[in-house]
């Protein structure tokens, strides 16, 4: 991925090192990528208590946990596959870890709409929610100038054929959970509308959760979260 180089010349310091890139893809219904189970906010993270939409007993860090089905009038698609959330959080308030380092980007009304593209990163440092972008960085100097006539080939000396520099894409940083309030990273699964679905879930230091997964059926989807659990831990 492009963004990779991105954040190792934008957002990364000297010393950190990216484990994997995912993107947080949308879902159908009310909340468009982000579904959050939390205790005083809706399923789209707006601070209102909507009952039945929060489960009870919303114990971060439980393996298993049941998703409440979505009804269709909440965003199923018509078609006979659910419209499996990709990006889970759950809390036991709205002060929780997990909602509030997500509290900007859910205010900016991101959560309401498709048509964005969205990245988690962690890296050795932090996990991170950023979005790319066609803008030109604002200087493309330093470390991102050399990167790119990196990736150009061109050295600037005569005789040698022009090579067309790539663009690296600008970043926005939405959100970041610094290592230290990450307190495990494993795999969990959810029993959705009677389908199981695997998810990576990143606990924090106060028991709230984020849960990651991607389109695709459950096998695929589970290898895919097999592989993100593999890279998380050096493995790959």
């Amino acid at each position: 991925m492009i963004e990779v180089l991105s954040a190792r010349a934008s957002w990364c310091a000297p010393d950190e090192k990216i484990l994997w890139c995912h993107p947080m893809e949308s879902f159908s219904g009310k909340a468009k990528y982000i579904f959050y189970q939390v205790s005083g906010l809706d399923e789209r993270g707006d601070k209102r208590w909507t009952a039945g939409k929060v489960l009870g007993g919303v114990a971060s860090g439980v393996a298993g946990l049941a998703l409440e089905a979505i009804s269709p009038t909440d965003g199923d698609t018509g078609s006979n596959t659910p419209s499996v959330p990709r990006t889970v959080v759950s809390g036991q308030n709205r002060d929780c870890l997990a909602a509030s380092h997500l509290g900007a980007w859910q205010a900016s009304g991101a959560n309401e709409k498709y048509g964005r593209e969205f990245i988690w990163i962690l890296t050795s440092h932090r996990l991170g929610l950023l979005e790319p972008s066609v803008k030109e960085p604002e200087s493309a100097t330093g470390l991102l100038g050399g990167l790119k006539k990196k990736i150009s080939g061109g050295s600037g000396e005569q005789g040698e054929q022009p090579h067309r520099a790539v663009q690296l894409p600008a970043l926005t940083v939405h959100a970041e959970f610094p290592r230290n309030i990450i307190a495990n990273i494993d795999a969990v699964e959810y029993k959705v509308r009677g389908h199981e679905q695997k998810y990576l879930r990143v606990s924090l230091a106060d028991g709230s959760t984020i849960d990651l997964t991607g389109r695709g059926g459950r096998m695929y989807s589970a290898s895919k979260v097999d592989r993100l659990l593999a890279m998380t831990s050096g493995r790959e």
